[in-house]
């Protein structure tokens, strides 16, 4: 019985650290993004789940609209491009046969507006979700034509002429040395995303990769769809 209260007192101090743990983490995270919001005249809000309407269905926006959150939201424009990034959460429900558990699933999550709908496209690292998104909204592979590209990296494009045209050499070389990233474009949208929370050293950097892919899509591309880049 000693050793029982003993080990129950273990684990209740343990547990207790871990929680206070997290969440003296959080609040150091939302107050890095709260400065990083002010420093670049951006709008931060503590949470705001409309902004997930504004994003294309797929991953890793997977989450039941219920169960789904938002927070942490930071929305403005960088290198002129309206943009988002926030932390999205969502909580699925598992029935097994030792009960019901719950499990929450978080997400950082970054999104471009763009000036015209481009074909839809998913580039993902081998292994990432990705290509997962590729094969489940029916995309096709796209061989590149490099080989070393085609070991690290997938992408499906709806549009193989267009994607042709958009992964030229210089766009190809560009993700080369930008390591293992995930995104994808729907309509008017370029999303990118990585598991885990949003973390502010991670919001500028993440959109000036995102900002480079773009600035290489070839006014043609933009032309063919309805819009000049400039």
């Amino acid at each position: 019985m000693v050793i029982f209260i003993v080990l129950m007192s273990i684990v209740l101090v343990v547990t207790a650290t871990i929680v206070t743990v997290s969440t003296i983490s959080s609040r150091r995270r939302r107050d890095e993004l709260q400065e990083l919001a002010q420093h670049h005249d951006w709008q931060w809000s503590k949470r705001e789940d409309m902004v997930l309407n504004t994003c294309p269905s797929g991953p890793p926006l997977s989450g039941d609209p219920r169960r789904s959150k938002a927070f942490n939201v930071i929305k403005g424009r960088h290198r002129d491009r309206y943009f988002a990034a926030f932390e999205y959460m969502y909580t699925t429900i598992h029935d097994g046969g030792h009960g019901t558990r719950s499990k929450t699933h978080r997400y950082a999550v970054w999104t471009i507006r763009l000036p015209a709908p481009l074909p839809r496209m998913a580039v993902g690292f081998h292994g990432a979700s990705g290509d997962f998104l590729g094969q489940a909204f029916g995309l096709r592979r796209m061989n590149i034509g490099d080989d070393e590209f085609n070991r690290r990296f997938t992408v499906r494009c709806d549009d193989q002429r267009s994607g042709a045209r958009l992964f030229h050499p210089e766009m190809v070389d560009l993700l080369m040395s930008t390591g293992a990233w995930a995104w994808r474009i729907d309509g008017n949208v370029m999303l990118s995303y990585t598991e885990g929370p949003l973390d502010a050293a991670d919001v500028v950097l993440r959109l000036e990769l995102m900002n480079r892919v773009l600035d290489n899509v070839p006014a043609e591309v933009w032309e063919q769809h309805g819009r000049s880049p400039a």
